[in-house]
């Protein structure tokens, strides 16, 4: 610590947490999607689609937000958390479309590492000099 200022977070470290908690939230969104869409059909082939709509489009809500706000905590709390998750939700939707496709689905991959670069860096870059203690200035020194 730097006085009352924590020191600040490298690229690095801030990559590595958006990768693992997008991966978390992934996991945790498709499942929690698959269990509503299962709650609104009675079951069948009429209700595959249904199914795949509701896993992945709560797997891409839940992975971009979890991985914004992991990425704001590690960064202890600094840069704009909503500046931040915009860009993160609209980079998740060509995710699905590669996803749902099928033979476009290698390039998911590549996508998410994209989306949490941009994660990254967009939080990196909102981050000003919040609470800096300013000096009044006066006349006599």
């Amino acid at each position: 610590m730097l006085g009352n200022f924590p020191l600040p977070v490298k690229f690095s470290n801030l990559y590595i947490a958006a990768i693992i908690f997008g991966l978390i939230g992934a996991l945790g969104g498709a499942f929690a999607g698959g269990f509503i869409a299962a709650a609104t059909c009675d079951g069948g082939l009429e209700c595959l689609g249904t199914a795949f709509l509701g896993v992945g489009l709560e797997a891409i809500v839940a992975e971009s937000c979890v991985m914004t706000l992991a990425v704001h905590n590690v960064n202890n709390g600094r840069g704009n958390l909503l500046l931040t998750c915009l860009p993160t939700l609209a980079l998740a939707v060509p995710i699905l479309y590669a996803l749902m496709l099928g033979f476009t689905a290698p390039l998911a991959v590549p996508l998410f590492l994209f989306q949490a670069w941009v994660c990254v860096k967009v939080q990196l870059a909102t981050h000003g000099k919040r609470g800096a203690v300013r000096r009044a200035r006066s006349g006599s020194r």
